[in-house]
């Protein structure tokens, strides 16, 4: 990722890639109506092209534009590395919990509140809390692993992430502390100056009527091995090619130390221990609040190194380097309200203007997917599952599904989430998929493991749907001819493995965890339409690459696969398509499976209408929020829970990614059905982000209320890609 440009991304609406054929005279007339929409709106003031860089003042005169700093430095720090696979006990996923990952080495990973790191997780900054009487110091947040949680992993600290963007210029985030009581709101804010140097703010409010004592610790480390040294009012820290300084007000207790422990140890101790050897850094506030008042710690943090040009800074430390380091850290410490200020106003502007309607989601969808980002590391290793040891070499920068609940890569999850990317910057969508199709993950006979639990099972083959649709944003040919290879190989993985029966496939529980399915391989109304789906885009492709041979192919594998789905998976008698039990007879719940042929595009002119039905109707499909994952009709029926605190998932709740794709395979074929859902579904997710600040994983299938993980970022900021698309509509053919 280093050295690619990055910035505000151009969006495209409509696909480039097309097969071969006659285009429908209606759709050319809706293409031109958008075209004519969108020149005019142009000559009326609206634009795609970034909004102007607010005008400097004398302390930022020096400022670099957000849209030119690398990504070096970035809110990379996973919010939870305990409870996950990488970090299994003994062959159990869930034993370290929060109480032992306090004290307890990560083997791969790292944790933190409101923190930034190196894109190569060598240095980590973050924060810490304690108000003299919780029972541990928060230096990550708490919650449970799924044996414990009421509803699976359940988070106990509340935080709202705000501002952020493709290079982390500003950030902020809202946390109040502690657990149910939040006596105290804290603003954590970093602003970058340019591609080495930032200052890090938090703002802490008593929001009681009583006067309260509150530790803020701002801590700085390492891995094992490496060395934290004091210097008056911060710390510095030697990495193995630069070195980072961090200089903020003075305070009332340090220590360095490599005892993990420590710090939580020591601070509800007698004090913190002052001057170790260690790799752990953490600079002591003690801050006394009266009711109501407020009180604000700077820092200011620079990276030097000796491969970069020498800049005219003096140099007052042991080398030039730490002198650099150090005399920048202090420069951007005495400057930082007017940095933070400037990229404040930066951020306003950021992914402004792209959109006629619910412009505030738009920003705010795009905004939290790339607060998902964190440093993965991983090597497949895992008690867990010990087979894959050394099978996959994960140590890149990945948006994650959710940052606290889903801290590790799921593939379908990553190519949704490559999608929405697009939106906010081409590169950054190109290197999930990138990732995902590298052999660093994908294994040598094309199989695309699934995430951390599942890494044997599949997960819907829709990485070339997603290839496409990032290439029509970013025309990169480059990258569409890198990624080919190995969707060729999943391609052919599938038909090899997961065929049963002539042009039929199965995929297990294909991401769908509780959706009714047969307990044996038979074939599966979904994963037989994904496939026509990856024959179709697949044929896209390598059309758009000049492999015409091959892309006749794979136009003939779609054809293949329409007469066998229809032979074999519709039901005349109710008008739908289902999967088959091991008996060969009908699952007979309409469900999210069966209208994958509707998204792939295989359904026959005469069967769409029963299909549209199906959908239309609100005892079935349709609800306030979008399509159902299970008709309101069937006996498993649960909007959204299957138990005390125990979400039902896909038995009813409605899900972003599906919707999404139901749309726009009805934009062909109905649509005013397409807008009604649309509206439906942004209307719904508008709501709930107004009401609780988040982007839930999915939404009551009845009250539209959100559920699942609190911050599913992934793939429900695909809500902006509905924003976008839905303006200007095709007109009905």
């Amino acid at each position: 990722m280093a050295g690619a440009p990055h910035g505000v991304a151009r969006p495209a609406r409509r696909s480039s890639l097309r097969l071969p054929g006659r285009t429908p005279w209606w759709l050319l007339l809706g293409l031109i109506a958008g075209l004519i929409a969108v020149i005019a709106l142009v000559f009326a003031g609206i634009s795609f092209l970034p909004p102007p860089t607010p005008a400097a003042t004398p302390q930022t005169a020096d400022l670099v534009p957000q849209a030119e700093l690398d990504r070096r430095w970035g809110t990379y720090l996973s919010e939870r590395e305990w409870g996950t696979p990488r970090e299994a006990v003994e062959g159990d996923g869930w034993a370290l919990t929060w109480e032992r990952a306090i004290a307890t080495d990560y083997l791969y990973g790292e944790d933190g509140i409101g923190g930034v790191s190196d894109q190569d997780d060598e240095f980590r900054l973050g924060w810490a809390f304690w108000d003299g009487s919780e029972e541990h110091v928060t230096e990550r947040f708490t919650g449970y692993t799924n044996p414990r949680g009421p509803a699976g992993e359940e988070i106990l600290d509340d935080r709202v992430f705000q501002e952020n963007g493709p290079t982390h210029a500003y950030t902020r985030m809202t946390y109040l502390y502690p657990g149910e009581k939040r006596y105290f709101t804290i603003e954590l804010e970093t602003a970058r100056m340019d591609s080495s140097t930032m200052t890090l703010v938090a703002t802490v409010t008593n929001t009681t009527s009583d006067p309260r004592t509150l530790d803020v610790v701002f801590k700085g480390w390492m891995a094992a091995g490496a060395t934290i040294d004091p210097l008056e009012g911060g710390l510095v820290l030697r990495g193995v090619d630069s070195v980072v300084a961090v200089i903020g007000q003075e305070p009332s207790e340090w220590q360095i130390t490599a005892d993990k422990s420590a710090l939580d140890d020591n601070l509800r101790g007698e004090e913190l221990t002052g001057d170790q050897d260690g790799h752990i850094g953490a600079l002591a506030y003690r801050l006394e609040l009266p009711a109501g008042g407020e009180s604000v710690i700077r820092l200011g943090v620079s990276e030097a190194s000796a491969a970069e040009p020498a800049r005219a800074i003096a140099s007052d430390a042991g080398s030039e380097v730490e002198g650099l380091a150090i005399a920048a850290a202090r420069d951007v410490f005495d400057r930082s309200d007017a940095v933070v200020q400037a990229r404040q106003d930066e951020a306003a502007t950021l992914f402004a203007g792209q959109v006629t309607e619910h412009d505030g989601l738009y920003q705010q969808a795009l905004m939290s997917l790339l607060w998902s980002e964190s440093f993965y590391r991983w090597d497949g290793a895992s008690s867990v599952n010990p087979s894959w040891a050394g099978r996959v070499d994960a140590r890149d920068v990945l948006i994650m599904p959710d940052k606290w609940e889903y801290p590790w890569l799921a593939s379908w999850d990553t190519a949704f989430q490559a999608v929405a990317a697009s939106l906010a910057d081409p590169v950054v969508a190109q290197d999930q998929l990138r990732f995902v199709l590298s052999d660093r993950w994908q294994q040598p006979d094309g199989h695309i493991p699934c995430g951390e639990w599942v890494m044997d099972v599949e997960c819907p083959p829709i990485f070339a749907w997603a290839a496409a649709r990032v290439y029509e944003v970013s025309h990169d040919r480059a990258f569409l001819e890198e990624v080919y290879p190995g969707l060729q190989r999943n391609y052919d993985y599938w038909w090899s493995r997961n065929q049963v029966g002539d042009a039929l496939f199965t995929g297990g529980f294909l991401g769908m965890d509780n959706l009714p399915r047969s307990s044996s391989p038979q074939p599966q109304a979904d994963a037989t339409a994904w496939m026509a789906l990856f024959a179709r885009d697949m044929a896209g492709i390598a059309s758009e690459l000049g492999d015409t041979e091959t892309s006749e192919r794979y136009f003939s594998d779609r054809g293949r696969i329409q007469e066998q789905i229809n032979i074999h998976l519709w039901d005349e008698a109710t008008g739908f398509y289902y999967d088959l039990n091991r008996s060969g007879a009908f699952i007979s719940h309409k469900s999210y499976s069966g209208l994958v042929p509707l998204i792939a595009g295989v359904v026959p002119p005469d069967r769409l209408p029963r299909v549209l039905e199906a959908l239309r109707d609100e005892d079935q499909f349709m609800s306030a929020g979008g399509i159902r994952s299970l008709s309101a009709q069937s006996a498993l029926y649960k909007p959204g829970t299957a138990g005390k605190g125990v979400n039902s998932n896909w038995l009813g709740p409605v899900w972003m990614p599906l919707n999404y794709m139901i749309i726009g395979a009805l934009n062909d074929v109905d649509p005013d059905l397409a807008a009604d859902i649309r509206l439906r579904v942004v209307s719904n997710v508008e709501r709930d982000w107004q009401e609780t600040a988040r982007l839930h994983e999915f939404f009551d299938g009845d009250t539209g209320a959100g559920l699942g993980a609190d911050f599913q970022t992934g793939w429900t900021a695909l809500v902006a890609n509905l924003i976008l698309e839905g303006w200007p509509a095709l007109p009905p053919p």
